[in-house]
């Protein structure tokens, strides 16, 4: 089990996922790891949906995000997702800032770090190409167990 043996999960999936969507799936992530923390990246969509969960039912949420929060969301439209952001960023109970200014390669090395850091990826993909891809590549290819949405 990794640092301070707690259990944890990390979450890759996309971006246009609803919360309506996964909500019964972050259930079941977290009826099948009890007591796990929770290893988010602070994107909107899946990333804001299991920080949500996480800080809704007091999970202990630990956010990675791959630059600042305020860089990060500075052109998202939805002034809830930027609310949910810094909500997660204040109420977090630990949280990681990969780069210290915007970079495209921030968000692997942000994706990377998180599976590292997990004893297990739950991953909310659906084939495409793209970062969540290449989350579930790159924990395979380091031995990490991926469990699919579907199969939550």
């Amino acid at each position: 089990m990794s640092e301070n043996n707690q259990f944890k999960v990390a979450f890759t999936g996309h971006r246009h996922l609803k919360y309506v969507d996964v909500e019964q799936s972050l259930i079941k992530v977290h009826s099948d790891f009890p007591g796990a923390m929770w290893i988010t990246g602070g994107a909107y969509g899946l990333d804001s949906h299991a920080a949500r969960y996480a800080l809704d039912n007091s999970i202990p949420l630990w956010l990675v995000l791959p630059f600042p929060a305020k860089i990060l969301c500075a052109k998202w439209i939805s002034y809830d997702s930027r609310e949910l952001l810094f909500r997660s960023v204040k109420e977090c109970t630990k949280l990681s800032v990969i780069s210290p200014v915007f970079s495209m390669q921030s968000y692997q090395r942000r994706n990377e770090f998180m599976v590292d850091a997990a004893d297990v990826l739950a991953a909310f993909f659906d084939g495409s190409p793209g970062g969540t891809a290449n989350c579930v590549r790159y924990a395979k290819s380091v031995g990490r167990r991926v469990v699919m949405a579907e199969e939550l």
